[in-house]
């Protein structure tokens, strides 16, 4: 065991015992009139590992066979690659466009074989798409085949996954996201198909999946959740979104944002966009704490050891290039109680 392995597994145990002693802690007699449930809580990092240049976006990559394996990609500011296992090492770093967001399959269909696939839309508001090959080291780009015609996009995410193909959200300059279909159909490229519009709200900038609804988010326009028929079935005003990203904690749907102004990462019900409440991520072991968090993904997946056997939690920090790693256990502990899931 790798004396970092083990540094987060240490860290994992402290925190998971420090939240639940500050569940046991007495209510403040006096009271401030907030819901104590919305009030900001602290939680400790797991790890951290410096990133050598700004990450524009994050992804998970897991690798089910082989959990340890899993892999974690950044798309840079200026534009490439790299790709890193949970301890830090980059495993490739490779050449490539700026994207704006960063979709992505760790187990894509293509020529008998599956492979890890990265979507994102260029500077020109092109979707690009891109294949790992880790044997080689390698990310190389494959054309995209179409007889659709697509609009300039702002943003994408991963919107569905099913045999053979997976599906895009991507979101227009205007105030609509497309859906398209993306598949290997044996030509020179991947075939990409479009498969429906949906009217949003506001022009955003980036989105999650919930079922099938769209969580989607825009840096003034604030928080939506948007039915498959355009429908705005809950909004939350007031907030400057860069990255949002989904998943269930215990149970509960939550949409989580990063806030570069508080440092802070916020919890909100995916089903009403309540806020359920803010937490603050402090110094870890050998772990520097949130100072100016960006970019987001979180992951259900299995990533090995028993910091990261139920998922990870990842975040860019401005304040000083680093990656940052929360243990999903560590999140799902500080935020919701089980009777409340």
């Amino acid at each position: 065991m790798t004396v970092r392995r083990s540094r987060l597994l240490l860290t994992a145990a402290l925190a998971g015992g420090l939240f639940w002693m500050a569940g046991c802690e007495a209510p403040d007699p006096e009271g401030d009139g907030v819901d104590p449930s919305q009030q900001t809580r602290s939680a400790m990092v797991t790890g951290a590992f410096d990133s050598a240049g700004r990450a524009e976006s994050l992804l998970f990559l897991p690798n089910a066979d082989a959990p340890w394996t899993g892999l974690l990609a950044a798309s840079l500011t200026g534009g490439g690659f790299d790709i890193f296992n949970v301890d830090g090492q980059v495993l490739i770093s490779a050449g490539g466009p700026e994207l704006r967001g960063l979709a992505g399959v760790p187990d894509f269909a293509l020529r008998g074989e599956t492979f890890p696939m990265l979507f994102g839309v260029d500077d020109l508001g092109v979707l690009r798409s891109f294949v790992v090959v880790r044997e080689t080291r390698e990310v190389i780009e494959l054309p995209l085949e179409t007889e659709a015609t697509l609009s300039p996009a702002a943003g994408v995410c991963l919107y569905d996954q099913g045999i053979g193909y997976v599906e895009l959200a991507l979101l227009g300059e205007d105030a609509s996201a497309q859906l398209v279909r993306i598949r290997d159909a044996g030509g020179e490229g991947l075939t990409l198909e479009s498969r429906d519009a949906r009217a949003l709200p506001f022009p955003a900038r980036s989105c999650a999946a919930a079922n099938e609804d769209l969580l989607v988010a825009g840096p003034t326009a604030g928080l939506s959740r948007v039915s498959p028929s355009g429908e705005q079935s809950a909004f939350a005003s007031g907030l400057s979104v860069s990255d949002v990203a989904y998943t269930e904690l215990l149970g509960r749907p939550v949409a989580l944002i990063a806030s570069s102004q508080t440092g802070l990462v916020s919890v909100y019900d995916a089903r009403t966009l309540d806020l359920i409440t803010d937490v603050q991520f402090e110094d870890g072991f050998s772990a520097p704490a949130f100072v100016r968090p960006t970019a987001l993904a979180i992951t259900e997946n299995n990533y090995g050891g028993m910091a990261f056997s139920s998922g990870i939690l990842a975040t860019y920090d401005a304040a000083d290039s680093q990656i940052k790693l929360v243990a999903r256990e560590v999140l799902s502990r500080t935020v919701v109680n089980p009777e409340d899931a």
